[in-house]
């Protein structure tokens, strides 16, 4: 299968020491990530927007291309958890990867863009 940009919604707790622990390989205590740490750095150097709070939520619902109706008040909620919530534009010809590999309790697929 050849490769194909996805995008995809994601939900990162603590954000900069959990993409920092998962691109090291060093996630602690029973948090275990099913691939090796260079997919992980690959899938988060390609971060094309992020928002982490309340004020920039609007915007990063635009670029979602979600109806507001549809998700703001969930994606409130994760960031009142402390929650980062980020689109991946990603290249990849396993179209399963992120629903497989990024949905535990520090990372958490939300959708894929299409």
């Amino acid at each position: 299968m050849a490769k194909q940009i996805n995008k995809y919604i994601m939900a990162v707790k603590d954000y900069e020491n959990t993409v920092k622990a998962l691109t090291e390989g060093k996630v602690e205590g029973k948090k275990v990530m099913p691939r090796e740490a260079s997919v992980y750095s690959d899938f988060f150097n390609n971060v094309a927007t992020s928002c982490s709070t309340l004020d920039g939520l609007k915007k990063f619902t635009k670029a979602s291309k979600f109806a507001k109706k549809d998700c703001e008040h969930y994606w409130e909620g994760l960031i009142t958890l402390g929650f980062t919530l980020v689109i991946i534009d990603y290249i990849t010809d396993d179209v399963n990867f992120v629903e497989n590999s990024c949905d535990n309790e520090l990372v958490k697929f939300i959708s894929r863009i299409i």
